[in-house]
């Protein structure tokens, strides 16, 4: 099945014309660059068109956590995730990255020209809204697993969900892995290799054989 995208079903001739359209724009930043600061108010989309990033989420006494790792196609800004005016959210680029930037204003407003690619990126739109609302329900299911283990587990089987016969490759380094778990990476480490010893996983690196469910 394809990957849905901000720009399934839309032709490259269109996604051309969007590019005036939307008055979008294509900016590069480098690693650790901040690629935006979420406000209180919807004003941009971004899509990462190629690269790494994550969506960090920053509290008043400056403790940040990952709300969310962003790959090529991903799609990020207030519309998916609004904040109150006390709340921080960001995005930084984990590596070198392309973001194509559409203001807000641009997409809820039709065009005179009532092109159909609109409709149908707007579409799109409110499907990622939906499927960023059930991964951060997953999430939240995730982490208020009371064990590591427990925690752990929930993950690979919701990553091997997409995979077949219970083998998966974990799509982050697991230093990214723990903070998105709010585990320490050494207690992680330690309980990865016991999953192992206890014959629950196999595990060659970031790839994951799941063999039980693991049960504590």
């Amino acid at each position: 099945m394809e990957e849905l995208t901000i720009f399934t079903d839309i032709s490259p001739e269109s996604r051309s014309a969007m590019r005036t359209c939307f008055r979008s724009r294509e900016l590069r930043y480098d690693a650790g660059e901040i690629i935006t600061t979420y406000t209180n108010r919807p004003q941009k989309i971004g899509v990462l068109l190629s690269g790494h990033a994550r969506l960090y989420y920053c509290d008043t006494e400056g403790n940040q956590s990952v709300i969310e790792d962003l790959f090529p196609n991903s799609v990020f800004g207030e519309l998916f995730l609004l904040p109150d005016e006390m709340q921080e959210y960001y995005v930084s680029a984990c590596e070198p990255c392309r973001v194509l930037f559409i203001d807000y204003e641009h997409i809820v407003k039709r065009c005179p020209n009532a092109c159909a690619h609109h409709s149908q990126l707007v579409s799109n739109l409110f499907q990622l809204t939906a499927r960023k609302a059930r991964r951060q329900a997953n999430r939240i299911n995730i982490l208020t697993q009371p064990t590591a283990r427990m925690k752990l587990l929930a993950y690979f089987n919701l990553l091997s969900a997409s995979s077949e016969g219970g083998q998966m490759t974990v799509p982050i380094p697991y230093s990214a892995l723990a903070e998105y778990l709010c585990l320490d990476r050494s207690a992680m480490m330690r309980e990865l290799k016991k999953m192992a010893d206890a014959g629950i996983i196999q595990r060659d690196r970031r790839k994951i054989h799941l063999l039980t469910g693991g049960g504590e």
